[in-house]
């Protein structure tokens, strides 16, 4: 073999057990809860799944909510927030929630727009103040698409979001990244954009910062007290979210980035509590505090705009899911089984563990 290939092998060869060496240094072992041996009741047997889990699916910590009859009847949380320091996840530790953020930035623009009376159909710029409208190829966009997500707005791939070092704009510099929107159709497009641009809008309509604006509106009204859309990224009083090491069974931290800050789309911190008492609400319907926002997001649909369908064990919910870094989420609830739940975790989701937990979960409520 010629020398040089030789040498160039060895040199791979070395840096290749450096990173594995690398690897195993910075990550954190699975965490390891011994289950209940003969769980009986229906609480035992969700403890017992939800410890196994941590360690079946390399998850650092969860926390679980369950609503039935309008009542919350479970509400645990396992595990650890904080791998390093050992601190145990708790019911008062706050949890980025990604995606589900999106329920709450939607039920934050149907209260405003109750307030000024405006419909679901109405243009984007009706809203923004002179000074603040969009382009004229922003003009047809409503209120609708922004929260259906057909809107034609897409988002750029930016590098400084990839990095953990990336930059996060201010919420009032989101026009700089806003695309001319493909509206030739009105196809589905997922994009948290068009949820950014809510916020946005909500801003710039009401002088108020969103997230003061969101605290007040939507919030505070749910009991949520405890939780809030964060302005600064990262924080040292901020929790570590983890995903499983490229080739070992450990853990690693996974930072987050968002687009925007504050995150109208992404950005929302909850501790387990206080979305156990915003779910009671969603889960109530017409008797809840969001009633009148419901209403106004359904628009005489069946699932609320900025809303998804989730199929679970055969049966329909309300809700969304959450993805983002190391943190993972799904909020649902069906008015027809009386059921709602929650699961949000300091671990990515990479082997669709928010699924198989609900599924399970469900068949524990209705066997």
């Amino acid at each position: 073999m010629n020398q040089k290939i030789k040498y160039l092998l060895l040199g791979l060869v070395f840096w290749f057990l450096m990173f594995l060496g690398w690897e195993w240094w910075k990550s954190h072992p699975r965490v390891r809860i011994m289950p209940l041996s003969f769980p009986e009741t229906p609480e035992e047997k969700i403890d017992s799944l939800l410890v196994q889990s941590l360690n079946q699916f390399l998850i650092p910590g969860l926390a679980v909510g369950i609503i039935e009859e309008e009542r919350v009847t479970y509400l645990k949380a396992f595990g650890f927030e904080n791998l390093e320091t050992k601190d145990s996840l708790t019911l008062k530790s706050r949890i980025p929630v990604a995606s589900v953020s999106k329920i709450f930035t939607a039920l934050n623009l149907a209260n405003y727009a109750l307030e000024k009376q405006i419909s679901i159909d109405q243009s984007v710029n009706f809203l923004l103040p002179d000074g603040r409208k969009l382009g004229s190829e922003f003009s047809k966009i409503t209120l609708l698409d922004l929260l259906r997500h057909t809107s034609g707005l897409k988002i750029g791939l930016d590098i400084n979001h990839l990095l953990p070092s990336g930059r996060n704009n201010p919420l009032e510099l989101l026009p700089e990244s806003l695309k001319t929107p493909d509206q030739r159709k009105k196809e589905f497009h997922y994009a948290d954009i068009n949820f950014d641009l809510i916020g946005y809008l909500l801003e710039s309509a009401s002088g108020i910062p969103f997230e003061m604006n969101s605290q007040e509106r939507i919030l505070n009204q749910g009991g949520m007290k405890e939780s809030f859309f964060v302005t600064e990224w990262p924080s040292e009083n901020f929790p570590v979210g983890y995903q499983r090491t490229f080739l070992w069974k450990r853990l690693e931290p996974r930072k987050m980035n968002f687009q925007h800050l504050p995150s109208p789309s992404s950005g929302l911190f909850v501790t387990a509590e206080d979305l156990s008492k915003a779910l009671l609400h969603l889960s109530r319907g017409e008797m809840g505090t969001f009633s009148d926002e419901l209403a106004w997001l359904k628009n005489g649909s069946e699932t609320p705009a900025g809303f998804h369908e989730i199929t679970l064990n055969q049966s329909n919910f309300i809700g969304h899911f959450g993805a983002q870094g190391g943190f993972s989420s799904v909020l649902a609830y069906s008015p027809d089984l009386d059921i709602a739940f929650f699961i949000i975790s300091n671990g990515r989701d990479q082997d669709d563990f928010r699924n198989r937990i609900s599924i399970e979960i469900l068949k524990i409520l209705n066997p």
